[in-house]
């Protein structure tokens, strides 16, 4: 009996192996990167607060509204933070009882 493996079962068999290792090490990576990320500040941009409760003062803001209710909320990534797709708040992650007054219901 043979026991050689045919050259491209081989190559086959070694790609399969490295792209199911590669896709783990990958969410790795994007975990790191957003976990990396500061957290915004009050005032950061567009009148953004941390808690939603601080925002009854601007006249957009209404009762309800917080960024985890919000089209550019993108999913928590720690302690109640987590990323928005607006291009104002890219570098920094948002708390989910936050607001800011672009808000855009959902």
């Amino acid at each position: 009996m043979d026991d050689t493996i045919d050259p491209n079962r081989r190559r086959l068999l070694q790609a399969t192996t490295l792209a199911a290792a590669a896709i783990p090490l990958s969410a790795l990576v994007h975990q790191r990167t957003a976990t990396a990320m500061p957290q915004a500040d009050d005032g950061h941009a567009h009148d953004y607060v941390s808690d939603a409760a601080d925002a009854e003062d601007y006249a957009r803001y209404e009762s309800g509204q917080r960024c985890a209710d919000c089209r550019f909320w993108e999913g928590e990534v720690e302690d109640g933070y987590g990323e928005c797709s607006h291009p104002d708040f890219a570098d920094v992650l948002v708390n989910g009882d936050g607001w800011c007054d672009v808000f855009a219901p959902a």
